[in-house]
């Protein structure tokens, strides 16, 4: 009864802070989902979504990625037709706060105190790539929540050593490569995690697991069933040969070599905490190997060698395939600081220190954007803003509502119908030559080669000035749709933010 008496005040008070800090962080990302600019990555993503809501994925539109993401989130296109870009943001928000919920939760199971299961949680949320894959719309944030639900679920099966939660832990993961690639590794990783570890969680184990990846990676399966061409194409071969392909053209192949992706990839992992508690981690387990002895520590241990693979698989690299390195990378410092319980309060404070300093990177250049929000207001909602007075003016002078763009996601809330052949964006499209006119025909996918097929039934309107190159990047893509509207005799009016360029069909070449 003492016992009780002493605890139950110390959960009330817990209880309040933690409700704090959980409004705290909604808050946050939700602001930074409605702040952040837009990344022009984010096109294919929402094109995606949007098309499966009435196209099938492959079969109708090509797409570069898993289909699981666009079919994640077609039911927020469909449910919100003039705030797309806006209701897929949040939604990203809201999966960057149940995934630190759930790292949360995964580290309690793992036996780590709850002020450093809280630390850790809240370091790998303030990590650079954390902060923008959880407020813009990509496919990332979304398998980093199912690994994460995968790494709480193995946890759970070293505890009890049940078939069920194998299979679940697999099925998880297995879904987190349907929505994204290179989460494949960590997956891989933990399997033979599972088969090293032997004992009640040998080879019987690993062959749940296996069963529940299989059952996770049905989309894949469903995918290539719809269309095996288009989905070889978008999900292996793009990858392999057009980023070459068009680094190269714009001189910039040197920065997809070996030497350009390991300083990319240090340049983001240290971008936040990542890379200090790395290098402290590696440390901490050279010097103390013994302690790595505990399945959970030697689990991080794996999980943490697959996820490094799968950030440095695809080609450029960038700060958000560090995805998979945040899972394990939790479990393992929320270890680590455990363990700093038992240092010098010199060498805590220190540890401490330098985590907590590395974080400002991340955090700051949110805080500017959200800054920047008050001020001048929300690209999100001038966009959409934008867009729909781009629709209102299309359906007013040429009397149609079809689009074609290489920027679907600025028109996404524009009420305008996008031709299917640019679900991809600008990325199939500025690499067409690697495809050919045949085959960007039998997939559906526009490139400059086939501009003239649209000929047969003109769009109503192409927008263009958002691809207009970079300092890195200079081609500039958006040319052969300003060629093309411009030779057609197209009315070209300025968009409401000054940069893009609405090309409008005059009603003399409407379409009967």
């Amino acid at each position: 009864m003492y016992r009780q008496t002493v605890l139950a005040p110390a959960r009330s008070r817990a209880l309040p802070a933690a409700l704090l800090v959980g409004i705290a962080l909604a808050v946050w990302f939700c602001a930074a989902a409605i702040a952040t600019p837009f990344d022009h990555d984010e096109s294919q993503y929402i094109a995606g979504a949007s098309f499966s809501t009435y196209l099938l994925i492959f079969r109708d539109f090509l797409q570069l990625q898993p289909p699981l993401h666009s079919w994640a989130f077609a039911p927020l296109a469909a449910l919100f037709p003039n705030h797309m870009v806006l209701a897929m943001r949040l939604a990203t928000a809201v999966t960057a706060l149940c995934t630190l919920l759930t790292l949360w939760r995964a580290l309690r199971v793992a036996g780590i105190s709850r002020d450093s299961a809280a630390i850790a949680t809240l370091l790998i949320g303030a990590t650079a790539a954390f902060q923008f894959t959880g407020s813009v719309v990509r496919n990332d944030m979304l398998p980093t929540l199912l690994s994460s639900m995968g790494l709480l679920a193995a946890l759970m099966a070293l505890r009890h050593c049940a078939p069920r939660y194998w299979l679940t832990a697999g099925s998880l993961f297995g879904l987190a490569i349907a929505t994204k690639l290179n989460f494949a590794p960590l997956g891989l990783m933990t399997g033979l995690f599972v088969i090293s570890a032997g004992g009640r969680c040998g080879f019987r184990a690993a062959c749940w697991l296996a069963a529940g990846a299989l059952i996770g990676m049905t989309p894949l399966l469903l995918a290539w069933m719809l269309a095996p061409d288009a989905f070889l194409y978008g999900i292996l071969t793009y990858g392999a040969t057009a980023p070459f392909a068009w680094y190269t053209a714009n001189g910039a192949g040197d920065e997809l070599t070996l030497v350009g992706k390991i300083s990319d990839l240090l340049k983001y992992l240290a971008l936040g905490p990542a890379l200090a508690a790395l290098t402290v981690l590696g440390i901490n387990w050279i010097t103390t190997r013994q302690r790595a002895r505990s399945a959970g520590r030697r689990l991080a241990i794996w999980m943490i060698g697959g996820a490094l693979v799968g950030a440095a698989l695809p080609t450029p690299t960038q700060i958000q395939y560090l995805m998979p390195l945040l899972p394990p990378l939790a479990l393992a410092l929320g270890y680590l600081l455990d363990d700093a319980r038992r240092w010098s309060l010199a060498r805590r404070q220190t540890l401490l220190g330098v985590l907590c300093v590395m974080t400002v990177p991340g955090l700051v250049e949110t805080a500017i954007g959200i800054g920047a929000m008050v001020r001048n207001g929300s690209p999100v909602l001038e966009a959409d803003a934008a867009a729909r007075w781009a629709g209102a003016t299309v359906r007013r002078l040429s009397g149609d509502d079809d689009i074609a763009t290489l920027s679907p996601h600025l028109i996404s809330s524009s009420g305008l119908e996008l031709d299917p052949r640019f679900a991809t964006g600008p990325f199939a499209y500025r690499s067409g030559w690697t495809m050919g006119t045949q085959l960007a025909r039998r997939l559906h996918v526009m490139i400059p080669a086939t501009l003239k097929d649209m000929d047969r039934d003109p769009p109503a309107a192409i927008l263009t000035g958002y691809e207009d190159g970079t300092r890195n990047l200079p081609k500039r893509p958006d040319d052969g749709l300003i060629a093309y509207a411009r030779s057609r005799g197209y009315r070209m009016l300025a968009m409401p933010d000054g940069v893009g360029r609405l090309y409008v069909r005059p009603l003399r070449v409407r379409r009967r």
